[in-house]
């Protein structure tokens, strides 16, 4: 299981962060990997998933927690696939982002991947670009 950790700072208030990201479909905007969302019901999506080459399609149910400014998703079926965004204010105008996932590998060939070291981390991007987007809007 690949297990990914990064936080990083925005310039961007909390609220505006928040609502951005509770804006699911915009998630491959910055998420590595992560092609297309699509809405399937309350708090569940489609997210077609990118690998090496492989797209899949992954049931997502995806739960906002704004009392504790964070969100979380997992993976209904097939190999584990979670993660969480927290946010918490640093200042009125800044806004520290932690980002955290979880991924089993799909295949043999991934699992071969991942024993040998050949996967990147992608959460340091991922807060990069979500960084980026943030101070454009």
């Amino acid at each position: 299981m690949r297990r990914q950790e990064a936080s990083t700072v925005v310039a961007a208030p909390l609220a505006a962060v928040q609502v951005m990201l509770t804006d699911v479909a915009r998630w491959p905007e910055f998420l590595s990997g992560l092609d297309a969302v699509e809405s399937t019901g309350f708090e569940r999506y489609r997210f077609t998933v990118g690998e090496g080459g492989n797209r899949r399609n992954v049931a997502v149910c995806v739960v906002p927690h704004p009392a504790e400014h964070r969100i979380s998703w997992h993976a209904l079926e097939g190999p584990r696939y979670v993660g969480e965004l927290r946010l918490h204010a640093v200042d009125d105008g800044h806004t520290r982002v932690d980002l955290t996932m979880s991924a089993d590998p799909v295949g043999m060939l991934d699992g071969f991947r991942e024993m040998i070291g050949e996967r990147h981390r992608t959460v340091d991007v991922d807060l990069q670009r979500l960084d980026k987007l943030l101070t454009s809007s």
